[in-house]
């Protein structure tokens, strides 16, 4: 449970030999090199957004590909919004004095920039282009020879119509019918205005300076005021040019990929996972808006917003483990600047104490809940902000920053947990009980497994920081017998249930009734009982395998990889990537609509295998598939601010070195090893106590690391990629045969 994370574990120390040999294992990769067997690589053009190479700065973003015989650049940018809805923006398109026949492309992950070549019966365009950050500009570099040699670009602009119409082919109301864009073309510079009824507008520049053209997006209240803009992004992109601005985004990302290291044997995983640590780099910045649905690579869509009941909690998920956290500010600064709205969403009587979000709103976070008027099952969801606040919760862990859980995190929390509260009902069993809730895409029923789970965990965690702030919290006596009288979590033979009087009745693709399992890890695998109720509740949930979807095949790898069962973990990841339904060749997936939480979820998952942190305990490889034998990673970060590396040779954990950012209780199980000894540290010396076989507790004070190994003699390897063959490299994208 949460209160034990901040429990010092107590007990007798063993003392190292004097004599001792200090080793230090090194971290060696060669970035450009690593990164370039992760690249995707292109034989022939890209067509569509699923095939497409793309770029993007966290918030502006283009798709690049061939619509109509020409490639082009579809561009959008995250904070162009009307009426709480994303819209297409439009198309940069490659102008060529030939027809198309051939082409190739490579998008090189280590730079971040996409880059190929156009084959036309006149001759042939070789183009580059990547997305640079101050100013914010698409930067597309050409260059023609033989018959091209005046290749130029133009501008498709996008009909603005609301896309979940689109999508539904619902009839368009009158305010819907926003009038064409005002496109006006001179030999420098294209310029594009998009205004909406009821106001806001964003704007488009295309400027050209020799063979470079620089592309930007700016949102406004008015026309006029979002190509000033537009106009002035990519007039300072032409002061600065591309050396320079190419520069700037380079040190950004040779600085981005180093924060932390993954390597394992499986070539087209492997890729798969760096590939969204790419997405992850382009789709979000610290200061950039929340990472919704479509991102920066907009498509056709039923789903043009943000859904709060599983998707933003995925999409967020990979960050912390992958020691990525300034990333993850996008979302909660955006809940911090917007408390109000969250506030508001609630009724007015409940206002003092209480916040919400709805199943899905805009980036004003605008969408009430109001369980005594709710009639939809999309009203009925309770759960969606404290979800969310579980990410802000593993966010504050991971960096123990105490202002910020004083000052961010527990108001908010408190909050979220006080609308729980205004419902909660004494039933006759002398239990405290949550009336009729949503389980998102399941049931709307009483004690919900979902909202239990979340708000027994919510209770937990307020509880832990009242204590350890020392706050003189008035509410600390109800949170307590709520939680010590809360009714237990619903269960029958089959595992858990949807709640109250509601069995699982078939195989489905969203997991909220499992919260408890995963991702809050109250109900947890070290315990028999505990065990065998999360392996019933998976074989009940995993059923019938046809009814699920991506996301749930990466959950399940995660409840898999809980219980340690690595190889199992990985069959479900494979028949992710396999899912042909969904899964695109450049590693985008889609339903009815994009929804870039899934692969990035798989990333989530995949960490899973090489470092768990639950119940306060460092977990080093803790669900290796047998064929893995060789493994690393480094400075992955963990729960109480802890940095950990490690390195798995023949089939065995080498070494693991932890560094303390906090000073927090450290608890380390390395499931294949008996006995540990210190083979290195920095700072003061770490004091060692083995509690069981294979399980320790170190002495880890602030700013000190350790390198444990099984034994003082044998040599401990350096941390490098995993070999393979140059065969096995680029696996993406996946592109199929054309017939």
């Amino acid at each position: 449970m949460i209160a034990r994370r901040w429990v010092r574990v107590l007990s007798l120390t063993l003392a190292c030999p004097a004599a001792l040999a200090q080793s230090r294992p090194a971290t060696r990769v060669d970035w450009p090199t690593f990164l370039s067997r992760q690249d995707l690589v292109w034989d022939r053009l890209p067509t569509g957004w699923g095939e497409s190479a793309f770029i993007g700065n966290g918030r502006l973003g283009a798709t690049i590909d061939v619509h109509d015989g020409a490639l082009g650049w579809t561009i959008n940018r995250t904070d162009v919004v009307h009426d709480q809805s994303r819209y297409p923006i439009g198309r940069v398109v490659l102008k060529t004095a030939g027809t198309v026949q051939g082409g190739s492309a490579r998008l090189v992950l280590w730079d971040a920039e996409a880059s190929g070549t156009v084959t036309t019966d006149r001759g042939e365009v070789r183009w580059r282009s990547f997305t640079a950050s101050r100013p914010s500009v698409i930067v597309i570099v050409l260059e023609g020879t033989g018959g091209e040699s005046g290749v130029a670009l133009d501008w498709a602009p996008a009909e603005a119509r609301p896309p979940r119409k689109v999508y539904r082919k619902d009839p368009f109301a009158p305010e819907d019918l926003h009038p064409a864009a005002v496109v006006s073309r001179t030999r420098s510079e294209i310029t594009s205005v998009q205004t909406f009824l009821n106001g806001g507008a964003h704007a488009e520049s295309i400027r050209r300076s020799a063979g470079v053209f620089y592309v930007s997006i700016a949102p406004g209240n008015t026309g006029p005021e979002a190509l000033a803009d537009a106009r002035t992004a990519t007039a300072e992109a032409v002061r600065q040019g591309v050396a320079r601005l190419e520069a700037a985004h380079r040190r950004w990302w040779h600085a981005y990929y180093p924060e932390s290291f993954l390597t394992f044997p499986d070539a087209r995983l492997e890729a798969y996972y760096w590939i969204q640590i790419y997405k992850l780099g382009s789709a979000m910045r610290p200061d950039g808006p929340i990472l919704d649905l479509n991102g920066p690579w907009f498509n056709a869509t039923p789903w043009p917003g943000i859904w709060w009941n599983l998707n933003i909690q995925l999409t967020y998920s990979p960050l912390f483990r992958a020691n990525r956290l300034d990333l993850a500010e996008s979302l909660f600064r955006n809940l911090d600047r917007h408390r109000q709205a969250l506030i508001d969403n609630v009724p007015e009587r409940l206002r003092a104490d209480a916040a919400a979000i709805g199943r899905s709103s805009g980036p004003d976070l605008v969408r009430p809940v109001d369980l005594a008027t709710a009639q939809s099952d999309a009203a009925h969801e309770m759960g969606d902000l404290p979800w969310t606040l579980y990410y802000y919760w593993l966010d504050y862990r991971y960096q123990m920053d105490d202002r910020m859980l004083r000052e961010r995190v527990y108001p908010l929390l408190k909050r979220a947990i006080g609308n729980y509260l205004a419902y909660v009902e004494r039933g006759e069993d002398g239990r405290w009980h949550l009336p009729p809730t949503e389980s998102p895409e399941l049931a709307t029923v009483p004690d919900a497994n979902y909202d239990l789970a979340l708000l027994t965990w919510g209770l937990e965690t307020l509880i832990a920081s009242a204590e350890y702030l020392r706050l003189d919290e008035p509410l600390l006596d109800r949170w307590r017998d709520v939680l010590a009288n809360l009714t237990s979590f619903p269960t029958d033979s089959s595992g858990l249930m949807v709640g109250r009087g509601r069995p699982w009745k078939e195989s489905h693709r969203h997991y909220s009734h499992l919260l408890a399992i995963y991702p809050l890890h109250l109900i947890t695998p070290d315990r028999p009982e505990q065990r065998a109720l999360i392996e019933a509740s998976l074989r009940t949930w995993e059923r019938d395998r046809a009814l699920s979807r991506g996301y749930s095949f990466t959950g399940g790898a995660s409840m898999h990889a809980l219980l340690g069962q690595g190889d199992t973990a990985l069959t479900r990841l494979n028949l992710y990537l396999d899912a042909p339904r969904y899964m695109e060749p450049n590693t985008f997936y889609a339903e009815a609509g994009p929804v870039i939480e899934t692969p990035l979820s798989a990333a989530t998952s995949i960490q899973d295998l090489f470092l768990q942190d639950w119940g306060g305990t460092l977990r080093v490889f803790p669900a290796m598939p047998a064929a893995w034998t060789e493994a690393a990673f480094d400075r992955l970060r963990a729960d109480g601010a802890f940095l950990v590396s490690a390195v798995r040779h023949d089939g065995r954990t080498a070494w693991v070195r932890i560094e303390s950012l906090a000073g927090q209780p450290c608890r380390l199980v390395v499931a294949d090893w008996d006995t540990a000894v210190v083979r290195a540290h920095a700072g003061a010396a770490p004091r060692l106590t083995k509690r069981t076989s294979g399980d320790f507790v170190i002495d880890l004070r602030k700013g000190a690391s350790v390198v444990l190994a099984p034994d003082a003699t044998t040599p401990l390897p350096d941390v490098t990629p995993v070999l393979r063959s140059p065969a096995a490299a680029n696996q993406w994208p996946a592109l199929k045969v054309r017939e």
